[in-house]
């Protein structure tokens, strides 16, 4: 007969150092930096104890996307109740902190299957609560001839481009972009285009 493994608590204070550690080393050194050894020693604790919390590295980077997907929510939530919603969910995309993290991650996806499966699964659900969002905010019905998806793909490519440039130190152009944005944010505002989301 064979035998589950004990795994450590959910909420253990042990396993959430785990995590700790492993954002912190992805935020500042990169996914390359990430192994059992330097989470360990980053969050203080021993290797083999690791694995009593993680079977593999991959859960444990999963439960990091997690985390980052929970924040990620808990912001766009506040967004929505903000007193301009669209200009604080182009606040939100155009994070550098959360592009820096978005990248990091999207490199160990393209090596690990496990955690790209995740990383696409979570970012299609955000994306279609965005677009979920726009359409009741500039009060479409979110029908094919609403331009809420192209408006928010447009928002998070043009807010990923400008983070990624400027990381570079490329910046020709970025104010004039920045200027435009602002101009649709205002006259948006200023037309009555943006309706309260309601409550879901």
């Amino acid at each position: 007969m064979t035998q589950t493994r004990r795994m450590g608590a959910e909420g253990s204070q042990r396993r959430t150092l785990f995590i700790d550690a492993t954002e912190e080393i992805l935020r500042t050194e990169g996914y390359m930096a990430v192994s059992a050894r330097q989470v360990a020693a980053k969050a203080g604790l021993k290797t083999q104890l690791l694995y009593y919390y993680f079977l593999t590295m991959d859960e444990l980077i999963l439960a990091v996307v997690r985390r980052i997907n929970e924040r990620r929510q808990q912001r766009f939530d506040e967004a929505l109740t903000a007193a301009e919603p669209l200009r604080a969910l182009w606040a939100l995309n155009s994070d550098p902190s959360s592009a820096a993290m978005s990248a990091e991650l999207t490199a160990i996806a393209n090596h690990r299957e496990a955690i790209r499966a995740e990383i696409v699964r979570s970012a299609q659900e955000f994306r279609a609560q965005q677009v979920a969002a726009v359409s009741r905010l500039l009060g479409h019905r979110g029908d094919s001839a609403s331009p809420a998806a192209g408006l928010v793909m447009i928002a998070v490519g043009l807010a990923r481009t400008l983070i990624a440039e400027s990381a570079l130190g490329l910046t020709d152009g970025h104010q004039e972009a920045l200027v435009i944005v602002e101009r649709v944010l205002a006259d948006l505002s200023r037309t009555g285009g943006v309706r309260p989301a309601p409550e879901s």
